[in-house]
């Protein structure tokens, strides 16, 4: 019998355990139930999660899988052609740095000969430089060479100054050299008409050599005993304050020259030589500065 009662007993505070009276505290076997419920949903939540994760990272490994069997070759390609293409820039310049170097060796070179006297083998290594093609240098031994053959054929040396300034792939402000150049060759040839069809495109308001050019006009008329023209040009050089002070000097000198002229019968040929300087609108004076003037001895009327 006590073993009985005692087993009720135990029966008894099962079933209370499971089915609790009003008021009374949750057992903790369903409390903790409902903890592990909650924390089972929060689980599978987090295991959800996981595996849309794991499903979009393959979905984009198959995009970009896709993509690089769809456009490697055109990639390996162009990366091949940008890396061939930096070594060959790279080879180009160190050419090019290399031709220019050897030009300049070879230009000096002949200017030394000049200097010396070696007129014929400057005019060869002039000629070989231009027939070159090497920029810059090739342009500028066209008009070296020009210049020094002007020493002894000063009408070929027009015709390589005209070649100069007739090439539309020159430079304008070279091409403008070698015209001014050609224009003051003409003159002492005797071919004032010509010449001032030279001179005149090179005397606009914005032209370089404008001031030379307007110089050498002067000279011109002065030459072809046209005084009134050369006074008219040599007061444009003295009233204009952009005109190089060197310039506004020889001008100056040229119109005591007229003064001189006008007030005494000249012998014939009294003005025996004339040298200007050519220089540039911003002053700059490539020849040695000043002006040769000879004059013979003159009578009063």
């Amino acid at each position: 019998m006590p073993k009985i009662v005692s087993n009720a007993r135990k029966r008894k505070r099962r079933r209370n355990a499971c089915f609790p009276s009003p008021g009374a505290a949750a057992p903790a076997m369903l409390t903790g139930g409902r903890s592990a419920e909650r924390g089972a949903s929060k689980g599978s939540g987090a295991v959800m999660s996981d595996i849309f994760r794991e499903v979009d990272e393959e979905v984009q490994r198959d995009q970009v899988e896709n993509l690089w069997k769809r456009f490697q070759t055109p990639v390996i390609v162009a990366a091949v052609l940008i890396v061939a293409g930096t070594g060959g820039w790279s080879y180009y310049k160190s050419e090019r740095t290399k031709a220019a170097e050897a030009a300049n060796v070879r230009f000096l070179a002949a200017v030394a000969d000049a200097d010396a006297g070696k007129s014929a083998e400057a005019v060869a290594a002039f000629d070989a430089i231009a027939k070159s093609g090497q920029p810059g240098y090739a342009t500028l031994a066209r008009l070296r060479g020009a210049e020094e053959i002007a020493k002894s054929d000063k009408a070929k040396a027009i015709e390589l100054l005209d070649a100069v300034s007739d090439d539309k792939k020159v430079d304008s402000l070279t091409r403008a050299v070698a015209e001014l150049r050609s224009a003051m060759y003409t003159m002492e040839l005797g071919d004032r008409e010509k010449s001032m069809m030279k001179l005149g495109p090179l005397m606009t308001e914005n032209g370089v050599f404008r001031f030379s050019a307007q110089e050498w006009t002067g000279l011109d008329a002065l030459e072809d005993k046209d005084f009134d023209e050369a006074e008219r040009v040599f007061n444009l050089l003295l009233s204009d304050p952009n005109a190089p002070a060197g310039m506004r000097q020889r001008a100056q000198a040229y119109q005591g020259l007229l003064h001189a002229a006008r007030g005494v019968k000249a012998k014939a040929g009294g003005i025996t030589s004339i040298t200007p300087v050519v220089e540039s609108a911003d002053g700059q004076d490539p020849a040695d500065a000043g002006v040769t003037v000879e004059m013979k001895p003159i009578e009063k009327k």
